[in-house]
């Protein structure tokens, strides 16, 4: 018996002991897996944050401003509008190449939206790489070369519009799971505070079975704690401390448990929000949601922290503890911030750039007090390229640096100074009484900006235009501010630089009837809308008709006929001259044969553009046309401008000489209001040269003792052309007596309203089969 209540005996120690054990393990791995559960849902929770800040939509918006400025130089070239040269497309398409790698070497281009388009961004660049010979190449005008490089365009446009469009709404789904993640967060820490009590419960238990089992799981308890890289610390209900863990100790950092307990958290250098959170606690009895906050130690430095507390209760319903859990995520936020810093600031000059002025203006145009107007500044620096081209990059940098220096020194502390890109910068001036104050601070900026800049040895004079809007006479939008700001600034550049100039509707009103006028001439020739009617040239001596000019109308829809005085300067600066051109050439060529076919023989003049020559595609135009119309190159006459003298003389040399050579003939239009240099006379080959109605106008007045300076002129230019073996056309006839004074200098062919104003193909016609008006064909004698 006594044998066998021994065993029974050591067989209830053993089981009581075993029963010991397991406990002690289930509330050990109970704890553990509840802090690293919270942990995992803290480490899913950044990066859910994170994913909601993609530098990658800033990189693809960057890319596709870019691109958008690329284009509008590329038409702004193609117009050969001031200022706009082949070096500064140049410059925006190496700006928009050096764009896209930023989209594949960006930290988040694993995002499912770069990751399915990596191939196609690498085929873009490429196909964007091999049009840049045509970019160094090509010509205002050149349609052929503006296709392929407006191709390359569209599909970039197409995908950086698509991808950007991806981005964002990748980032408002990382957003919404963000959010849903961070509710899920507090659940989290909750269960896991739950989790930490009952197993601290657990051990509580394990204790009461004795002294040298409670010493030893206080001891595993406490390296479990101390182990963990979360600060945990416990308040009794008066806010005491009475445990703090090693994390804790470093982020208060005290070197021993010693000096905390007992104290309040304010006391040892926490946070007064720590003893907030902890009477809050107490005083309505549930935990904490997780929330940031900032804990600033007595040197200054910061820490950002996720902290959430939540009670403990005794057995008998009491509040006995308050446990505190907090996380170090200051490198996470400092990341993001410089991130954020990076996507809204210009990397040069540090300051805001165009996503941030947006911002900025967006909200101080939200929030302007009553009575008060925001003005806006487009600020180009004058000859920044040639600076560049010149001097280098480096020394480019330090003008824009010395030039940002200098306009913060000029403006009032509040506003915002912000580069767009390039030599472009924006200035945002709340707070204006009226518009006065805007046009001191424009005026100030150019002053000072006109000022010489020594750097690197260089002393350089840039200057500055400036374009300003005020809000709310202006516009009370971003985008409707920007853009007459830049409007003006286009007016000021246009009035010749270093200069400032504020909006005004009539500004605007130009622009749009300019805008309306090239959407409508983009879509003429597709329309029938231009035709051609024809006014006659006579042979002086004889009456007989002898040819006729062709003149381009534009029958439009609503404005009825507009003048090509109006249209013709606006297609030459869209690039659209050139289809016109040709559809003027085929018209005319088509009508000549048209009127040989009945049995007229009636040589057609037709007006091209100085531009076709001084690129060399006059000739290629012409060679079209009568190919494509069968039309014989003796029915076909050519005239061009003084204009060819101010391009490339050599250039109209060869060209004119191909024209002589096919059997086309050259005339000389408007002669003696241009260029009119008598040196390049005696080498290009015209045929006939016209005598401009200007010239013909004062044919009639008479001088002291003799005839006029318009007769003499006129005399000059005849004896002139007929010595250079080419026969005079005098343009715009109105009356008789010019007639007379025409007769009587020897003119060759004459051309006005007195005696045939232009008509169409079926009333020339006619004319043609008149016989000679024998008024017109008397002799002087």
């Amino acid at each position: 018996m006594h044998a066998g209540g021994t065993w029974r005996a050591r067989l209830a120690r053993l089981a009581r002991r075993r029963a010991t054990c397991a406990l002690l393990l289930a509330a050990g791995v109970l704890f553990v897996l509840s802090i690293g559960a919270s942990l995992q849902q803290a480490r899913e929770q950044f990066r859910l944050e994170a994913g909601s800040q993609r530098v990658s939509i800033w990189f693809s918006t960057q890319a596709l401003v870019e691109l958008h400025r690329f284009r509008s130089t590329l038409m702004r070239f193609d117009r050969q509008e001031p200022g706009w040269d082949r070096d500064r497309l140049s410059e925006r398409f190496e700006i928009l190449l050096s764009r896209l790698p930023l989209l594949q070497d960006a930290e988040e281009s694993r995002t499912h939206s770069i990751q399915d388009r990596r191939d196609i961004i690498v085929g873009l660049q490429a196909a964007l790489e091999q049009i840049e010979p045509d970019i160094l190449g090509l010509e205002p005008g050149d349609i052929a070369i503006r296709a392929r490089i407006e191709a390359v365009a569209d599909e970039a446009d197409l995908l950086l519009t698509g991808l950007n469009l991806a981005l964002h709404t990748e980032r408002r789904k990382a957003v919404e799971q963000a959010r849903t993640s961070a509710r899920r967060l507090g659940v989290f820490f909750l269960v896991s505070l739950a989790a930490l009590l009952l197993g601290a419960l657990l051990l509580l238990l394990l204790i009461a079975h004795g002294a040298r089992r409670a010493a030893e799981a206080e001891r595993t308890l406490r390296v479990l704690v101390d182990s963990l890289p979360i600060g945990i610390a416990a308040f009794d209900p008066e806010g005491r401390l009475v445990l703090m863990n090693e994390t804790g100790l470093a982020l208060a950092r005290l070197n021993r448990e010693e000096d905390a307990l007992g104290h309040r958290a304010s006391e040892i250098g926490g946070s007064p929000a720590a003893d907030a959170d902890v009477a809050r606690v107490v005083a309505q009895r549930v935990a904490l949601p997780p929330r940031e906050s900032r804990l600033i130690h007595r040197d200054g430095t910061e820490r950002t922290l996720l902290v959430s507390s939540a009670p403990v209760f005794g057995a008998g319903g009491n509040l006995v503890r308050v446990v505190r859990v907090a996380l170090d995520v200051t490198e996470q936020r400092e990341a993001d911030r410089r991130i954020r810093h990076l996507a809204e600031h210009d990397a040069l000059t540090d300051l805001p750039n165009r996503l941030l002025f947006g911002t900025r203006l967006k909200a101080q145009l939200g929030h302007a007090a009553e009575g008060r107007m925001v003005a806006v500044h487009c600020i180009d620096l004058d000859h920044f390229k040639e600076v560049n081209d010149s001097l280098g990059h480096p020394v480019g940098d330090q003008l824009l640096l010395a030039a940002s220096a200098r306009m913060r020194a000029a403006m009032r502390q509040g506003d915002l100074l912000a580069r767009l890109g390039g030599d472009e910068f924006a200035v945002i001036q709340p707070g204006l009484a009226n518009g006065s104050e805007a046009r001191l601070l424009a005026e100030r900026l150019v002053a000072v900006l006109g000022q010489p800049y020594r750097l690197q040895g260089y002393t350089l004079r840039a200057g500055a235009s400036i374009g300003t809007a005020i809000a709310p006479q202006h516009g009370v939008t971003v985008e409707s501010l920007l853009s007459r700001a830049d409007i003006a600034l286009y007016r000021a550049k246009a009035a010749g630089r270093g200069r400032a100039t504020v909006f005004s509707m009539e500004q605007e009103e130009g622009l749009r009837e300019r805008r309306q006028m090239e959407e409508d001439l983009r879509q003429t020739l597709a329309l029938d809308q231009l035709s051609l009617v024809f006014q006659p040239k006579f042979v002086l001596a004889t009456g007989r008709m002898k040819g006729c000019e062709a003149l381009l109308r534009w029958n439009h829809p609503e404005r009825g006929l507009i003048s090509p005085g109006r249209f013709i300067p606006v297609a030459e600066e869209m690039g659209l001259i050139h289809p016109i051109t040709q559809l003027v050439l085929d018209l005319a060529c088509r009508q000549a044969m048209a009127w040989r076919a009945q049995g007229l023989e009636v040589p057609v003049a037709v007006n091209l553009s100085a531009g076709h020559f001084g690129a060399e595609q006059g000739v290629r135009l012409v060679q079209q046309a009568l190919a494509e119309t069968g039309c014989d190159p003796a029915l076909l006459e050519v005239e061009v401008t003084e204009g060819v003298f101010l391009r490339s003389a050599e250039a109209a040399t060869r060209s004119f000489q191909a024209l002589r050579k096919m059997g086309v003939r050259v005339a000389l239009d408007d002669f003696g209001t241009g260029y009119s240099s008598l040196g390049y006379l005696q080498h290009l080959p015209f045929d006939v040269i016209k005598v401009d109605r200007t010239f013909i106008a004062g044919l009639e007045q008479q001088a002291r003792g003799g005839p006029g300076a318009g007769r003499r002129i006129v005399d000059a230019i005849l004896r002139l052309a007929h010595g250079l073996g080419a026969e005079v056309v005098a343009e715009g006839v109105e009356t008789h007596g010019q007639l007379a004074v025409l007769r009587e200098l020897g003119c060759d062919h004459v051309q006005g309203f007195l005696l045939g104003r232009p008509v169409a193909a079926e009333t020339l016609a006619e004319l043609a089969r008149r016989p000679p008006d024998p008024m017109l064909g008397r002799s002087a004698a």
